[in-house]
């Protein structure tokens, strides 16, 4: 296994893209701002929706609480792409810290979650039931989704001051 990821390691270190983002005074800080503002809007919106399908601020109809759920995909999207950049930017850094494969995993995890609420969950939502009609698996579902991405972003500070795996 160490030899892949030191192949792996080695072969994004020769990209072009790792060294613009590395050797470029500005693109590195860009990337750290543009990943904390894709996070403000993931778990800003994951934050309303989960919150309103468990019980809180029943006055606002659950339909419309759903709004957030494609900021929550803005967020992501953006997460993603700047994640990646820096992954490629500074694999020695990423891919041998045991904080940042713990996150990679919540990550996962937090996507089958979020499969899961939009196969059974989002339909109830849609019908515009209210947060006490919906099934309990429901809430369960949101406390997951705000554990998982709460989880995600500890482990996320985390990877500065964790060593190899």
């Amino acid at each position: 296994m160490n030899t892949l990821l030191n192949r792996l390691t080695d072969t994004l270190n020769a990209t072009a893209l790792s060294g613009f983002v590395m050797d470029n005074a500005v693109v590195f800080p860009a990337l750290e701002m543009a990943h904390f503002l894709g996070l403000c809007l993931l778990f800003g919106a994951l934050l309303v929706v989960d919150l309103r399908v468990v019980g809180f601020a029943r006055a606002i109809p659950i339909a419309r609480a759903e709004i957030f759920v494609r900021f929550a995909l803005i967020g992501f999207a953006i997460n993603l792409v700047s994640g990646l950049m820096f992954v490629v930017g500074d694999s020695d850094r990423y891919l041998v810290n045991i904080a940042f494969w713990t996150k990679m995993g919540m990550i996962v995890a937090a996507g089958l979650n979020t499969a899961y609420f939009v196969r059974r969950v989002k339909p109830q939502m849609d019908e515009g039931v209210d947060s006490s009609e919906l099934t309990p698996d429901a809430r369960v579902v949101a406390w997951l989704s705000l554990a998982l991405w709460t989880g995600v972003i500890i482990l996320g500070r985390f990877i500065p001051y964790v060593e190899d795996l």
